[in-house]
């Protein structure tokens, strides 16, 4: 859940500025950046949302302290 939620955040940080960088165009399907930010939103929403990893990191992390 630690490497999913990391490795999912970054890659919505990186694909968001790569449109930036791109400005309005990095929304055509032109660019391969597009594509790169609509994969990301999916990844996010797939095996559990970052909410859900959340929970399940705190819960492993309350099991472990008790």
């Amino acid at each position: 859940s630690c490497a999913k939620l990391f490795a999912t955040e970054m890659l919505g940080r990186v694909a968001d500025r790569g449109v930036q960088v791109h400005g309005g165009a990095g929304y055509i399907n032109e660019y391969p950046v597009e594509r790169f930010y609509r994969d990301a939103r999916l990844l996010r929403l797939y095996e559990g949302t970052t909410q859900v990893q959340q929970l399940i990191i705190g819960r492993e992390l309350l099991r472990q302290a008790a």
